[in-house]
């Protein structure tokens, strides 16, 4: 069996210790990954532990590792991909996670540095993007198409066909109905059904869920 391939998270809040927690389960099934901590740029978190894990340095530093793989830890799809940009240049590859109660069908594409939390259900013919989060008990049907650092919170629901642009976040609950696109950037609050497409960049709220 090979050795268990190390990995730093980045972001060491809320959503980082749900991760690490993520790890634990993976590893308890294959030993897969070796946690050597996480990287967070606010400097008061700097040399402390977090979850038993120590918190290393920020993004700048993790830059400068070479070998280890890592995952971006932060809730806020904008994030990821500010962060995923500094961290384009650097020799480091990011690690899709997938929690061990989450089925993947061979027709599902996951980008590199998706993250699938417990219960997340894909169905088939799935394209998950890169920095993606699908969180706990979300599901996504079938042809459905989530572009990089998508954020679908806890118990959202993703109808057959519809296209998630870049950054785009749906909130806790919320319903995006049968072939809707939603603009990049775009945030679907909790709760709301959404049954036509919505424009890059603004909140939309109820059902139906229209622009604010």
């Amino acid at each position: 069996m090979p050795e268990p391939t190390p990995l730093f998270l980045v972001g060491a809040g809320g959503f980082g210790r749900e991760v690490a927690a993520l790890v634990e389960a993976v590893n308890t099934q294959t030993p897969r990954w070796a946690l050597q901590g996480f990287v967070d740029d606010d400097p008061a978190l700097h040399d402390t532990d977090v979850m038993g894990h120590p918190v290393r340095g920020g993004v700048d530093w993790l830059a400068q590792q070479r070998g280890p793989r890592f995952a971006l830890a932060l809730g806020d799809g904008e994030s990821r991909r500010a962060v995923a940009d500094r961290l384009a240049a650097a020799d480091l590859q990011p690690a899709a996670l997938v929690h061990p109660t989450v089925s993947v069908h061979r027709t599902v594409t996951l980008g590199p540095g998706a993250i699938l939390c417990r219960g997340a259900a894909p169905t088939v013919d799935v394209q998950v993007g890169p920095h993606a989060v699908l969180d706990q008990h979300c599901t996504v049907g079938h042809d459905a198409v989530l572009d990089a650092c998508v954020s679908l919170r806890p118990g959202a629901h993703i109808s057959g066909a519809v296209h998630l642009e870049t950054g785009v976040t749906v909130g806790a609950g919320a319903v995006v109905l049968p072939r809707v696109t939603v603009g990049a950037g775009a945030t679907v609050g909790a709760g709301a059904v959404v049954p036509d497409d919505l424009p890059p960049h603004c909140t939309a709220v109820g059902v139906p869920a229209r622009p604010q």
